[in-house]
């Protein structure tokens, strides 16, 4: 039985990884009858028709550990946050919900900050950063010039052997990260896309691409994200920190608001155990569902 992974889908046509090949693939007409559409990531079942052209067809979907949604990404190991510190000024509130649905999926975040060459030695994001540190997420600081940054190699280390999203707000530094680590990742794209004779509009926005034995996707970012997907009560759980604490609030549904009583996360906020901005983001977009529920009920 042979197993490959799907880097990529155009038109009808699944890409299909399996032994440093990558196969063309339609799905046969039971999983198309039963609904079943293959997606970027899915590991699939196939067979081979045709070798000498690499084409194959895929005769089953293995069932997915996870799944990311606008862009559709399944079974991936970690999402990597791109933030741009300066040229954008760092918006805490864009990573923040970027972590809210991230761990809300049960997908871990690793968070790079970029241009960080452009920061002064007494600005406050420097120790922004470090507060993320401290209550457990994987940071990394890597500046425009990655050959004299000392946390590039660390980087890069933590993207092996696994499967890797990339994701992050327009001019944070995405691409060229990702230029950095793949230089002709695009251009390959862009020449298989003529070569098939096949515009861009049929191609997806959500791609693997291989890096060494790892896999690495690069998506428009999640700018589609909205709280029309996730409940008052689901947010409250969302953020890691939360959940781990979430049993020593007073109330099992409790929403962390300040003003209710036996807040656990509400005292840990006063401790200064969490930081006091990643929590006001928190309210704020509690606040947002609820002006979204409040819209829907006019």
């Amino acid at each position: 039985m042979l197993v490959g992974i799907i880097l990529k889908i155009i038109s009808e046509y699944a890409y299909v990884y399996f032994e440093n090949k990558l196969y063309e693939c339609k799905t046969i007409g039971k999983l198309r009858h039963q609904k079943q559409s293959p997606i970027t990531g899915d590991y699939v079942r196939f067979e081979i028709l045709d070798e000498t052209n690499l084409k194959g067809s895929i005769l089953e979907i293995k069932k997915r550990t996870n799944e990311l949604y606008r862009p559709r990404i399944a079974n991936v190991d970690q999402v990597v946050i791109i933030t741009s510190v300066k040229e954008p000024d760092f918006n805490s509130f864009t990573l923040n919900k970027y972590l809210a649905f991230i761990e809300f999926v049960n997908i871990k975040p690793v968070l790079a900050f970029t241009k960080v060459d452009l920061l002064k030695k007494d600005s406050k994001v420097w120790e922004i950063a470090n507060d993320y540190k401290k209550i457990g997420y994987e940071i990394f600081l890597i500046n425009n010039m990655v050959e004299t940054n000392k946390e590039w190699k660390a980087f890069l280390k933590i993207l092996e052997s696994k499967v890797s999203v990339f994701t992050g707000q327009t001019g944070a530094g995405k691409s060229t990260t990702l230029n950095h680590i793949i230089p002709t990742a695009l251009e390959k794209t862009q020449e298989i896309s003529k070569a098939l004779n096949r515009g861009k509009h049929t191609t997806t926005k959500n791609e693997l691409f291989i890096y060494k034995k790892a896999l690495i996707g690069d998506t428009p970012g999640f700018s589609s994200f909205n709280f029309k997907s996730i409940e008052q009560s689901e947010l409250a759980q969302s953020y890691a920190f939360f959940a781990k604490h979430i049993n020593d609030c007073k109330f099992n549904n409790c929403l962390h608001f300040r003003e209710t009583p036996g807040c656990a996360i509400k005292k840990l906020v006063e401790n200064k155990e969490f930081p006091l901005f990643i929590y006001e983001d928190y309210l704020k977009m509690q606040n947002e569902i609820l002006d979204l529920e409040r819209k829907k009920k006019n």
